[in-house]
């Protein structure tokens, strides 16, 4: 499965996206959350729908560092919890709950991550929750929800209640004293809010222990600022793919992880 000869740019130009592509840049995602600081040893988790089917999605196998995860390590569920294929690795039971809820109740959502980042669990803990105090925060706006904290997830209906709680179009989940939930209709869109979410999360919180008064932009800037987005997106040619890798951050992102351990693809 290894590709690490390949540029992204090459991989997607006339790209089936397929399981295996999937599952490389899944597995770049866990890379990159060991990456960035966010793995919580391993106790965070992301998945990805398995392209073309409508029951099955990828998940890693618990216990496994982050920084080790290769594309065959990830593991094919179905929504029952059945393991496809003859390996039975261990899988967090909270992580299956959560994710295929979400999935089931959302068919819009193709890849969910789940996250202890350090600034999106202190202000998980603010009763204000996020600002839309900078750009970053600005990105969030009608994109945002939240619920409180009810322990693990470790039940079926833990994990209704989580999905009921995201809603039938909000993309991000602030779990109450706990952490963040990030969702994208592709891989690179659900990882990009992650890293926009604890930036933003990180803004708020740095500005607000200085004790000085925030500027707050007015409401009108705030609900037009998606509008300036998808502009900027049309100058900058990033063109809307339901499957293409097509955030410029991301490839980036990928071409950095070839540079310095292309392992990730096997």
């Amino acid at each position: 499965m290894n590709k690490s000869t390949n540029t992204i740019e090459q991989e997607t130009q006339n790209e089936i996206f397929d399981e295996s592509q999937a599952r490389i840049y899944l597995a770049a995602v866990y890379r990159l959350i060991d990456f960035f600081g966010w793995s919580d040893l391993t106790l965070t988790h992301a998945s990805s729908r398995v392209p073309n089917s409508d029951s099955h999605f990828l998940i890693n196998p618990f216990g496994v560092k982050f920084n080790h995860i290769k594309a065959s390590d990830l593991v094919k569920m179905d929504f029952e919890g059945n393991i496809v294929g003859n390996n039975k690795p261990a899988i967090n039971p909270t992580a299956f709950m959560t994710h295929s809820s979400i999935y089931q109740a959302r068919p819009d959502i193709n890849t969910i991550i789940h996250a202890h980042t350090p600034y999106g669990v202190a202000l998980s803990t603010l009763e204000c929750g996020l600002l839309y105090i900078d750009q970053a925060a600005m990105i969030f706006h009608d994109k945002i929800a939240y619920c409180d904290y009810n322990g693990f997830a470790v039940d079926r209906q833990e994990g209704e209640s989580k999905a009921a709680d995201l809603g039938d179009d909000k993309l991000c989940l602030i779990l109450r004293n706990h952490g963040v939930i990030v969702c994208g209709e592709k891989i690179d869109d659900a990882f990009i809010y992650l890293y926009l979410l604890e930036f933003a999360c990180r803004t708020q919180i740095l500005a607000m222990s200085t004790g000085a008064k925030l500027i707050q932009p007015s409401q009108e800037i705030v609900s037009s600022f998606s509008k300036q987005v998808g502009k900027f997106k049309e100058k900058i040619n990033v063109k809307q793919s339901k499957s293409e890798i097509t955030s410029p951050g991301f490839k980036a992102l990928i071409n950095k992880l070839d540079r310095l351990d292309p392992s990730y693809r096997d």
